[in-house]
């Protein structure tokens, strides 16, 4: 009851969940292929640079396979400079190559800059 739970005005919960599942998919291809380029436009500088030396330790491509993805919102809080919010991800996927099916439960921290309009949101932090 502590987490909380608020959300700008005008945000679609919905559409919001549904573009994150998508968003989680466009990403998992991303780091499969090394495309640093694609990532880099869904995150803030600072994760990026995280990840691409995270990417840099592993090699060539990557064979993670997401087999399904829910997506939902556990944490919304705003205030008149920037919008944070938490969206959990839970799921399975399969390493195509070590032929492994593991369950998927991260956790995306995404911010928005809302004195901007329409500013995209980024994601700022990933727990796994």
């Amino acid at each position: 009851s502590s987490v909380p739970f608020n959300l700008p005005d005008g945000f679609n919960l919905p559409a919001f969940i549904a573009g994150a599942r998508e968003h989680y998919r466009t990403l998992q291809e991303a780091w499969n292929e090394c495309d640093m380029d694609e990532i880099q436009d869904y995150v803030t500088p600072s994760l990026f640079n995280d990840l691409k030396a995270e990417r840099a330790t592993l090699p060539g491509k990557q064979h993670t396979e997401v087999l399904y993805v829910d997506a939902e919102l556990v944490r919304a809080d705003f205030d008149g400079v920037q919008a944070q919010v938490s969206v959990k991800f839970t799921g399975r996927y399969r390493d195509t190559v070590e032929g492994i099916e593991e369950p998927i439960t991260d956790i995306w921290h995404l911010e928005r800059d809302l004195t901007l309009p329409d500013a995209p949101w980024f994601i700022a932090g990933i727990e796994g």
